[in-house]
């Protein structure tokens, strides 16, 4: 047992002397904020062309006939959701950015040279014959314990949480964001459309317009119904894949690190609140 208990602290050692899982967790890292800041930047152009199209707003009076209309009324329901969308992908983008902060600090070299003194004295108290001695290694190894789960705490969040998403989240990842785009694409198209025809209004006088010809093309084209009927089963399937996308980052970027912190916080609590008597030690060091 001992020599397994050796090993054991050895190996920990040097896989906390490795900078090689640091550089492989802040890749993985920056590739999640990366994600974040995509669907953060969709959420903001979403809200962006959508602002726009409510803010067009044509007042058309040929014959004497009114109509007055603002393009975007129709929009009003996906835009809530959209704003909703974009504060939960900035407070991912936050918890993100949180999570680098912590990884950097485990990575820093106070923490491993902590760790290489904690490991060093257990081993000295470990091999020690003198059973009053080895009482010394269990309060050396309760703070190597507690500096490893510091250590790789962090770590071992970002490499779970990526193989969470590379396994589950992928793929609905991007399907969802190509919609999304896509929605803002045609909402870009209408907005053009629009403003086009703002433009016509302003250059072209009511009078100089055939009435049944020109001024009706104008008001077919300038129908919302018209418009928004070619995007409603586009928006209904954003609106999916926006709350698709929330329930991913709120998964990566929310659940995943309370859990990681919640099992950190009992690890901690286990490793201080064990109590170790002379026949444990016994036990555990396969001694009589």
């Amino acid at each position: 047992m001992k020599v397994f208990i050796s090993v054991l602290l050895i190996l920990s050692l040097i896989l906390s002397l490795s900078f090689t899982i640091d550089e492989s967790a802040m890749k993985l890292q920056d590739e999640a904020f990366n994600r974040a800041m995509i669907a953060f930047g969709l959420a903001k152009g979403l809200n962006s062309i959508i602002s726009l199209i409510q803010g067009t707003q044509l007042s058309l009076t040929p014959v004497g006939i009114g109509l007055n209309f603002s393009v975007g009324e129709v929009l009003d329901p996906f835009n809530d959701m959209v704003e909703r969308f974009s504060w939960v992908m900035l407070a991912s983008t936050v918890s993100l950015g949180i999570q680098k902060i912590i990884l950097l600090l485990s990575s820093k070299i106070f923490l491993q040279v902590a760790i290489v003194i904690s490991s060093i004295t257990s081993l000295i108290f470990l091999w020690l014959k003198p059973l009053h001695v080895r009482w010394f290694f269990i309060l050396p190894f309760k703070i190597l314990l507690l500096l490893l789960v510091l250590r790789f705490g962090a770590i071992t969040s970002v490499y779970t949480t990526e193989l969470l998403y590379n396994s589950t989240l992928h793929v609905e990842y991007v399907s969802s964001s190509e919609v999304i785009s896509d929605t803002q694409n045609k909402l870009e198209d209408i907005h053009k459309k629009n403003t086009q025809l703002v433009k016509t209004k302003q250059d072209t006088s009511w009078y100089e317009l055939d009435i049944s010809a020109k001024a009706k093309d104008i008001l077919s084209k300038l129908n919302i119904s018209d418009q928004l009927d070619s995007l409603e089963e586009n928006i209904t399937i954003a609106s999916r894949n926006i709350i698709s996308l929330i329930t991913i980052f709120i998964i990566q970027t929310i659940l995943m690190p309370l859990l990681f912190l919640y099992l950190m916080l009992l690890a901690i609590r286990w490793i201080f609140r064990v109590k170790v008597n002379s026949d444990r030690i016994r036990l555990i060091l396969n001694e009589e």
